[in-house]
């Protein structure tokens, strides 16, 4: 018996969910970085030496929320693959397990950084507002690609595609009505 193929669904779920688990997380980590070595790199014209930003924190995010980011979407990347292989077979639950907990926790962030707005005597700039704004926007995606994962993952030809095999046609009773209530 031949192997179901991977249906186009699960590719879409998967490709959406590195999208947002992976693709944008590193590429956030890239660009907080990149503004990090920028400003730290910039230097007085008159001396040359002195870099303007030594030992200041422009982004207010410490390396190590940076590095278990990265990590996170790496391991999610490996996830992915494995998904995309479809083996092991339990790797269907992983996937959807993965995107329901990174769902859950970008939940929490977004929840616990309502709460705790911004004093105003810290000032607030336009910048917050489209941070907060972007933030609900992959909030919201990430509620709609975690609920497509698990919605497709357990239809019926992406269960086929990680089980490695098409179920039986179930058997049903040919007999004509008249025969069977003669039986009865």
């Amino acid at each position: 018996m031949k192997r179901p193929p991977r249906p186009f669904g699960v590719t879409l779920a998967i490709i959406a969910s590195l999208i947002l688990f992976t693709l944008f997380p590193v590429i956030e980590v890239g660009m907080l970085v990149s503004v990090r070595l920028h400003f730290s790199n910039l230097s007085f014209e008159q001396d040359g030496n002195q870099p303007i930003a030594m030992g200041a924190d422009f982004l207010g995010i410490p390396d190590s929320k940076l590095f278990i980011q990265v990590i996170v979407a790496l391991v999610f990347l490996v996830i992915a693959v494995f998904a995309w292989r479809g083996r092991p077979a339990r790797v269907r639950f992983i996937l959807m397990l993965a995107c329901a907990a990174l769902t859950l926790f970008n939940i929490l962030n977004v929840v616990v950084a309502q709460l705790s707005q911004q004093n105003i005597n810290g000032g607030v700039t336009s910048l917050d507002s489209i941070l907060n704004s972007l933030s609900l926007g992959q909030f919201f995606m990430g509620i709609l690609v975690t609920f497509y994962v698990v919605w497709y993952l357990n239809r019926g030809p992406a269960r086929a595609f990680y089980r490695g095999y098409y179920l039986p046609m179930p058997v049903t009773n040919s007999a004509p009505d008249n025969v069977a209530k003669e039986t009865l």
